[in-house]
């Protein structure tokens, strides 16, 4: 019974190994391209554990900012609730900086 398991796992090993690989399997190439929109990650906590996030895409830094402030101002109203966020855009070497991208001041 040994003989015959080893016997059939062999068999199935070489059946394996001698197949061509597929036809269809041309490189692809892919681009990575930066992110296009600053993304807003808001986290909503009550009494100090995390209950759920919320996710908004803005163009110009500022947006994001100040969506993320008025965020936390609005969270602490409520009793025993707070709110935190973090704004983040996705750069490539060589990706320009636009006037969207500058912080700056209103």
């Amino acid at each position: 019974m040994n003989k015959f398991s080893i016997l059939c796992i062999v068999v199935f090993l070489i059946s394996c190994a001698s197949q061509p690989p597929p036809l269809d399997s041309a490189p692809m190439s892919v681009s990575i391209t930066g992110d296009k929109y600053w993304t807003l990650d808001f986290f909503y906590f009550h009494k100090g554990k995390q209950t759920h996030t919320k996710a908004f895409e803005f163009v110009n830094r500022r947006d994001c900012f100040e969506t993320m402030y008025q965020m936390q101002v609005d969270a602490k109203k409520l009793a025993n609730q707070s709110g935190s966020g973090i704004c983040s855009k996705r750069f490539l070497e060589g990706q320009k900086r636009t006037q969207d991208d500058v912080l700056g001041y209103r």
